[in-house]
């Protein structure tokens, strides 16, 4: 019988402890795993679309316009005039220019004015340097006029919208407190176009002709009378400039001229991340290290008390011939069989409660996530765990070892 067949028995016959301990090992690493997977797939969903747009123009503060105006997670800041818009785009520095205009919601989800330009809007992704189109039609058409509209995939999924159906909107967003102030039911929305899945927040918002959100408005007095196009406004304009060095030169000139808060989104994103998440991250990556110590010392014990019970067992497997660094290589194996099951576990319970979270995150903040992808620094994580785990059987294989052969062949 192989010391291997032999280790493997001797922890079944111990099946309790032996399953808590596998237990506390595969905690711990699927915290760890949930934990890296989610913050290094956040972190490159970033990373590849900083440069979808440089500069994004509005008022309000700098981190809340980029999480209004670019992700739809906050609250509209408030309104520019659309002359503005004129200005921003007619800068020598600009290759394109996209008026956004919010208010309004149907079932929770943003609805968002624009021109139907931004439907041909692709950016390189900065990673792969291929070229990102993230408005692809999986049915219908792109907006051609007003009171037309193209339903992000999140959106569609989850209202059931499809090509023909029409929709009211709601003057605000009661999910984030907003009151809907206005009855917009004498004017609906028809779906005339459903997005492929993007991963972006795009697949949370649904897009109308910016003349749409105006005219809507206007009915209820939210906006200028019919008269220049330019008096009217919108809430803030998402700039593509010719190259990434003009982005604070660009900047410099709105807050002079136009008077207005211009940010560059990647860094009012990577902020936010760095200030808030990355703190909570590094709490959690020393809880999961902790709980990796307690479960090395749950391994020991548990060893060593089974050296402890079964002391007259290998007196008798020295006295048939077993050597004793055969007993210590038992031992030994035992802590690498447990410290191994318990990584396995563990890396199939993050990576299942990662590809959860990332169903999540997809559906309401339009990240797609990789569930199943391994970092580098995983695999590193997971081989301290196995050496942490194997540290923590020396103890146990030494004191087995040592075993008095004579005297624990005499003992009851």
């Amino acid at each position: 019988m192989s010391l291997w067949h032999i280790a493997w028995n001797y922890l079944w016959n111990r099946w309790l402890t032996t399953s808590l301990t596998i237990l506390s090992v595969a905690l711990a690493v699927a915290l760890i795993t949930a934990i890296l997977t989610l913050r290094d797939e956040t972190k490159a969903r970033f990373e590849e679309e900083q440069n979808a747009f440089d500069i994004v123009v509005g008022p309000g503060s700098p981190l809340q316009l980029t999480l209004n105006a670019v992700y739809y997670l906050d609250r509209p800041t408030g309104s520019m005039a659309y002359s503005d818009y004129l200005k921003l785009k007619a800068h020598e520095d600009v290759i394109h220019a996209f008026p956004v205009g919010l208010g309004d919601t149907v079932a929770g989800y943003r609805i968002v004015g624009t021109e139907k330009e931004m439907f041909e809007y692709a950016w390189e992704n900065d990673v792969t340097r291929e070229l990102r189109y993230p408005f692809q039609l999986a049915d219908g058409k792109f907006f051609d006029g007003p009171m037309q509209a193209v339903v992000g995939y999140q959106v569609a999924k989850a209202i059931g919208f499809k090509v023909g159906d029409e929709f009211e909107s709601i003057h605000g967003n009661i999910d984030m407190g907003e009151l809907g102030e206005f009855d917009h039911s004498d004017s609906l929305y028809t779906v005339v176009g459903v997005l492929k899945a993007s991963g972006t927040s795009n697949d949370r918002a649904v897009f109308v002709d910016l003349t749409s959100i105006w005219a809507g408005h206007e009915m209820h007095g939210e906006a200028p009378e019919a008269g220049a196009e330019d008096e009217r406004m919108v809430s803030a304009v998402l700039v593509d400039l010719y190259s990434a060095a003009l982005r604070f030169s660009y900047m410099d000139w709105v807050m002079h001229e136009i008077k207005l808060t211009a940010a560059m989104p990647i860094n009012q994103i990577m902020r936010l991340y760095n200030q808030i998440l990355g703190p909570a991250i590094m709490i959690m990556m020393a809880i999961g290290y902790i709980i990796v110590l307690i479960s090395a010392l749950s391994i020991m014990i548990g060893l060593y008390l089974s050296i402890i019970q079964r002391k007259r067992d290998l007196a008798i497997m020295r006295a048939l011939g077993a050597s004793a660094y055969e007993i210590f290589g038992a031992v030994m194996i035992e802590a690498f069989l447990v410290t191994m099951m318990g990584i396995a576990a563990g890396v199939v319970l993050g990576k299942a409660t990662a590809y959860g979270l990332g169903l999540y995150m997809g559906s309401n903040y339009g990240f797609a996530i990789n569930s199943f992808s391994v970092s580098d620094q995983e695999l590193g994580f997971y081989a301290i765990v196995a050496i942490v785990g194997l540290v923590a059987g020396i103890i146990p294989a030494w004191q087995a070892y040592r075993t008095d052969v004579a005297s624990d062949l005499q003992a009851n």
